[in-house]
This record gives structure tokens, C-alpha cells and sequence, in this order.
């Protein structure tokens, strides 16, 4: 297995908030030093977010071809996956216990692994197995909850107006810490690796607070435009055009990890595959 070499790595989907997070790192790191692009699927190599992953990297190349862009392409059978749970993961997502922790943390632990096929560019047979030497991961948690990315923020705006826009965001905000900051930071550094969420820093998060609601969303848009306006804009003017307009897709969803186990659970059930010994 053959190290990349890299300092800093995104933890990616394709989506619209780590890619733009891959941008900005691509014109803030020296051009010599490679940059990974961390994907994960269970059990399929095609899934939703291995496609965005893709395209999001063909825009990347576009934009910045000096670059040494490697996208980790991790695939994860049930077996490994059930297997790590019992070991690792159950014990770092707790005391969180709910089908969406368990989906979050899998698809987190795996990620910060950093282990799988490195696709050089989308042209199928270039490729090889490549381990992430990056101490750093970049997330992208944090934007929607500031930027109105949930499709909880559309049913408050058409439940309450912008009032209640603003008080579903204010929520997700002060309980973030609580619900994700911790299960993330105990679950990435299980592999030696520290967790950066850049859209969580406080000067940023004072910033658009400040701004208007209506910079942020408009709901009269259809998804995949109305939401996080700041960032869609951003994203066009980069180049970055495969992202653009994608609407936000849950990590069960995108990863494939929920039609693997097989099972119709809502996210807030509480998870019967954590078993602690």
C-alpha cells in the first residue's frame, strides 16, 4: 500500500460543502504537496456519493490541474463493516446510541482509515491502492446547520416564516457540540488523525450570523438552490459547477450504508446493531 504523501485530507462526498472546503484548501497548501479526497461506499462501488465524488474531482482538475488531487475511493463489504463496529466503533460513537450516529460514525471511522483505490482521474483501470499519510481532515460539518441546508429548515420557513428559520438554526447550532463535535473528534482520532471543521470557526460563525436570513436561503427555490445561497454562489464562481446545484443527501443515503444492513429505520431510532461487552 503505497503512502500519498499528503499533510491535509477532506473528508468527501462530492457534495457541495466539502468540495468548496477542497478549493479553498487547493489556493491556501503550496501546489507541491498532494491533497486526498476521502469517499466511502458500503457495499457497492457506484453509489450517489462515489458519483459526486467523481464529478466534484473532475472540477477540482479543472480548476486547479497543477494539483496532485487523490480521491480515496474506500469500499466497505457488511462483513468488514460489522466486524469494526464490534471492535471500534460502537464503543467511540457512545453514549450516542441512535441509527444516525451509527451510520455517521461507520462512515467517519472507515474515512479516517484513509485506506482504499486511488483513482488518478475517472478514466476507468487508473488506479491504485493508496493509505492517506494526512494527520489533518477537513469536514464540512457546520454549513448546513448555519447556511439552512436541512429540509428541517424548509418545514420551519413554511411552518413559521423566517422566524422560524432563524430559531431551527439557532438550535442546530447550540446543540452541535452535543450531537456531533464529540462522536466525530473520539471516532477520527481512533486512527491518529485530528478532526478540522473550518465552517465551525468562531469568527466565521459570528460572520454569518450577522448576515441577513434571506442571504442564506430562499425557500421559494427548489432544493439543491435555495439552500445555502452563500455557498452555491461561492461554488459557481469557483468553477466548481458539479456541486453547484446538488441538493444535501443524508451520509446513510449517499454511502449506500442503510440499504446494506437491509432494514427500514427512521434516524432517530435507537440502533440495535451497538452491542457494548
Amino acid at each position: 500500500m503505497k503512502p500519498s504523501g499528503a499533510r491535509v485530507a477532506v473528508l468527501f462526498s462530492g457534495g457541495l460543502d466539502c468540495t468548496v472546503l477542497a478549493y479553498l484548501l487547493d489556493i491556501s497548501a503550496p501546489k507541491s504537496e498532494p491533497i486526498d479526497l476521502l469517499n466511502v461506499s458500503f457495499g457497492e462501488t457506484l453509489t450517489p456519493d462515489r458519483i459526486s465524488a467523481r464529478g466534484s474531482l473532475e472540477d477540482l482538475q479543472r480548476v486547479s490541474p497543477d494539483r496532485q488531487w487523490n480521491l480515496i475511493e474506500i469500499d466497505v463489504s457488511k462483513n468488514e463493516l460489522q466486524k469494526a463496529r464490534e471492535k471500534h466503533i460502537t464503543g467511540l460513537v457512545y453514549p450516542h446510541s441512535t441509527v444516525l450516529d451509527d451510520s455517521i460514525g461507520c462512515a467517519l471511522w472507515f474515512a479516517a482509515r484513509g485506506a482504499g483505490t486511488c483513482c488518478k482521474d475517472t478514466t476507468p483501470g487508473e488506479s491504485h491502492v493508496l493509505f492517506s499519510t494526512a494527520r489533518l481532515l477537513f469536514s464540512g460539518i457546520g454549513a448546513d446547520e448555519l447556511l439552512g441546508g436541512y429540509s428541517r429548515h424548509r418545514s420551519a420557513w413554511e411552518r413559521g416564516g423566517w422566524e422560524g428559520v432563524l430559531s431551527e438554526i439557532s438550535l442546530d447550532i447550540n446543540r452541535i457540540s452535543e450531537r456531533n463535535l464529540g462522536r466525530d473528534n473520539r471516532v477520527v482520532g481512533d486512527h491518529g488523525r485530528d478532526s478540522v471543521a473550518p465552517y465551525l470557526d468562531e469568527d466565521f460563525v459570528s460572520f454569518v450570523n450577522s448576515l441577513p436570513v434571506q442571504y442564506k436561503v430562499d425557500f421559494t427555490k427548489e432544493r439543491g438552490v435555495g439552500e445555502k445561497l452563500i455557498l452555491r454562489k461561492l461554488a459557481a464562481s469557483y468553477g466548481l459547477n458539479s456541486c453547484s446545484t446538488l441538493p444535501k443527501r443524508a451520509i446513510q443515503f449517499g454511502s449506500r450504508i442503510a440499504k446494506l444492513e437491509g432494514k427500514k429505520e427512521k434516524g432517530e431510532d435507537k440502533c440495535t446493531r451497538f452491542v457494548r461487552t
